[in-house]
């Protein structure tokens, strides 16, 4: 069985990281930049279907089901029961156990009943957590009488293991006799695994399961909320929120707003390095330019060749102020047919984080700003979480073979 800190190694190494990132970027603001491009579309929706008549037609409950099933990408998976359970009713001749009972239309039906507010829905719902649910029935043979079916006690079993690209955040084990009073099977089963499901919400509420907070804490990630220090305001940008990303690898977004111009955005963000070598580590802050710079090429492709003029990747020299940082920036004009937009961005080391300035204006205005902001963010230390999945990328690399020319 794999140590912890290679499981946290291959949830963190590059592929993963690289193929998470392109995942979160699609469902999150790139830059103010890109923001405004969007907002200069308008988007026009007919909603005319025939399933808007629904309220006119009789739908089955298998019916329905199925169109919750199919209507969805929620990542709640029927599971197999665990060995120590299985054992258990091997080795207790007085328990019949039946697995599997509820299948994974069941598991998001009772979900959709239970979760009013669609909080845990939204969280399982195109993220990288997921649900995996094991279901058995228990009956206690002694309560089994010919003639007395009353009598007879029937358990509603489920396992439910929260996980978060694989790893177990959190396992409970809850049980519930079934009512005998309800005379249709499926709706017996319906009602237990409802008030089950219920049960497991309010734990899972209660703990912040889903939050990014919970998640970094759980991991031994760095602690932004507490630790990250950022000045209140940046020149005339005044910090207007922030952001922690449900990711470790994505760090925190501190969001700044110019205080005459409601558009104007400088973004910081903050998040750890995936190595320790020094050479690689300013190497990967170009590298997150040149991401950036894909980006931009993408959506100016749709306003013409001839719109976009983009800057190469350089260095800033001499910033008054500033002493062993070395600051890379590209800057970018998009041309519209009425004023044209701009981005700035700017990347620096600073012990284990990268630290990216985004910012919807010229760089003959934010030049001035970089030295201030620089000194006065503080970025956390580094985490156990990183500390683990470097050392355990040296010891990987370390291990390979070399070749040897003949």
């Amino acid at each position: 069985m794999p140590r912890m800190p290679e499981v946290l190694a291959e949830r963190f190494n590059d592929k993963k990281v690289s193929e998470q990132t392109a995942f979160i970027k699609k469902r999150f603001a790139l830059l103010s930049f890109l923001d405004i491009c969007f907002y200069c579309m308008v988007f026009c929706v007919l909603l005319i279907s025939p399933t808007n008549a629904a309220d006119s037609i009789d739908i089955d409950d298998s019916e329905q089901n199925t169109l919750i099933a199919n209507g969805t990408d929620i990542s709640i998976y029927a599971a197999y029961v665990t060995e120590e359970f299985r054992d258990w009713c091997q080795t207790n001749p007085t328990k019949i156990c039946e697995f599997n009972v509820l299948s994974q239309i069941d598991l998001l039906t009772s979900l959709h009943a239970i979760d009013i507010s669609g909080e845990v829905i939204k969280s399982l719902e195109n993220t990288e957590y997921e649900l995996l649910i094991s279901s058995a029935t228990i009956v206690d043979s002694a309560t089994i009488v010919d003639s007395a079916k009353s009598m007879v006690v029937e358990e509603l079993r489920l396992e439910i293991s929260a996980q978060w690209r694989g790893i177990i955040l959190n396992d409970i084990q809850l049980t519930l006799v079934l009512d005998k009073n309800i005379s249709d099977t499926k709706q017996r089963m319906t009602n237990a695994s409802n008030k089950l499901f219920s049960q497991w919400l309010k734990s899972a509420s209660d703990k912040q399961l889903f939050s990014a907070e919970y998640l970094y804490q759980f991991l031994g990630a760095s602690d932004y909320k507490n630790k990250l220090k950022v000045p209140d305001q940046i020149g005339d940008f005044a910090l207007s929120r922030q952001h922690l990303f449900n990711d470790p690898m994505k760090g925190m977004l501190s969001r700044y707003i110019h205080s005459d111009f409601d558009l104007a955005v400088f973004d910081v963000y903050v998040y750890p390095l995936k190595t320790s070598d020094s050479f690689e580590s300013q190497s990967q802050s170009q590298n997150e330019l040149k991401l950036e710079q894909q980006d931009i090429r993408a959506i100016s492709r749709t306003l013409g060749k001839d719109a976009l003029v983009m800057s190469d990747i350089y260095e800033l020299k001499n910033i008054i102020g500033l002493r062993d940082i070395r600051v890379f920036a590209f800057e970018a004009q998009l041309k519209t047919d009425s004023e044209p937009l701009y981005a700035t961005q700017y990347v620096y080391v600073k012990n284990d984080k990268i630290v990216k300035f985004s910012i919807n204006a010229p760089a003959r205005i934010t030049n001035n700003l970089i030295a201030d902001a620089i000194n006065a963010i503080i970025v956390p230390a580094e985490s156990s979480l990183m500390k683990q999945v470097r050392q355990t990328d040296v010891d990987q690399r370390s291990s390979k073979p070399t070749s040897v020319a003949p």
